[in-house]
């Protein structure tokens, strides 16, 4: 937004507008956008939001909870997935109101200490093991393991509200702070929000026994890309969980996305791209490049 003329960000800014007046295309909002934008001051984070409103016609990606149940929630009653299974609708125009402002940058320090406690001892694993070299077909067999165990303890969860017939949210410990355990909030989502019978749970979980999370598009993002940061030991901080989370709920259903070219080697390398059959660029000049040939074709309505 910031870019001036001459820029290759500039002229991107030119193509995006140009391509949302010609009514082909729009970037939705996001929440970690609000996350983010009020780090800057009050008047720079209002001027941000306006113009990111205007790009998203109004349109803004539900919190990864609610699109996660919803898919669970299609996928076992063989609904379709529509715009509104991602979408909130006539959105715009938050950081007008200054508390929004002020209640989001509160939200961003919070959040910014739970991920710091809750990944301390797993940082400090991969401290120790970073740098150990391991071969690729190990590497395979460990992001098999690895994200089969994810699913394994949905199906454990699952299983037990069966026996139990009852469901009771658990809280997970971040520091000084407890939140409530992430598995349990879907399924409570599913219990309440959806109403799922125990015939449906059944069902939940023999599509999980079966397929893992593959036809869950959001759970299997972040199992894909929990995994990768576990094989390779990286640091987890909360910039990168708020990368996650842009790309759990974007990916799946953008045509166009774009992310830092660390995200972007894990989406290609895991082929998230292809199976979500969405065009992803980073920041690098090459990718700037091919994003700005890739946007001209949006700059007249005959194109589409």
């Amino acid at each position: 937004m910031e870019s001036e003329k001459g820029e290759y960000w500039f002229e991107i800014k030119e193509l995006l507008l140009k391509g949302y007046e010609n009514g082909v295309l729009f970037c939705p909002l996001s929440p970690e956008h609000y996350l983010e934008t009020s780090k800057k001051d009050y008047v720079s984070a209002k001027e941000h939001d306006l113009f990111f409103t205007k790009l998203s016609d109004g349109y803004s990606l539900k919190p990864e909870l609610f699109i996660t149940s919803q898919l669970i929630s299609s996928r076992i009653r063989k609904n379709k997935i529509t715009q509104k299974t991602y979408m909130h609708s006539n959105v715009g125009g938050v950081f007008e109101n200054e508390k929004n402002y002020l209640t989001f940058n509160k939200a961003n320090d919070d959040f910014g200490y739970l991920i710091d406690k809750g990944t301390e001892s797993i940082n400090s694993l991969r401290k120790i093991t970073n740098g150990q070299k391991t071969k690729s077909d190990i590497k395979n067999q460990m992001f098999k393991i690895l994200k089969k165990m994810q699913s394994k303890s949905f199906i454990e969860r699952l299983t037990k509200l069966q026996k139990n017939q009852q469901l009771m949210i658990r809280g997970d410990q971040f520091g000084e702070k407890e939140v409530p355990n992430w598995i349990d909030l879907i399924i409570d989502q599913l219990l309440k929000k959806h109403k799922f019978s125990n015939k449906e749970i059944r069902k939940l979980i023999l599509e999980f026994k079966n397929n893992g999370f593959d036809n869950i598009p959001t759970l299997n993002i972040r199992a894909t890309l929990e995994t990768i940061a576990s094989i390779y030991s990286k640091k987890t901080t909360p910039n990168d969980q708020i990368d996650f989370m842009r790309i759990i709920n974007g990916l799946p259903i953008s045509d166009i996305f774009l992310t830092d070219k660390k995200r972007k080697n894990e989406i290609l390398e895991s082929e998230l791209d292809i199976k979500y059959n969405t065009k992803v660029f980073s920041g690098v000049k090459e990718d700037l490049i091919r994003l700005i040939e890739e946007l001209k074709q949006y700059r007249t309505i005959s194109d589409h």
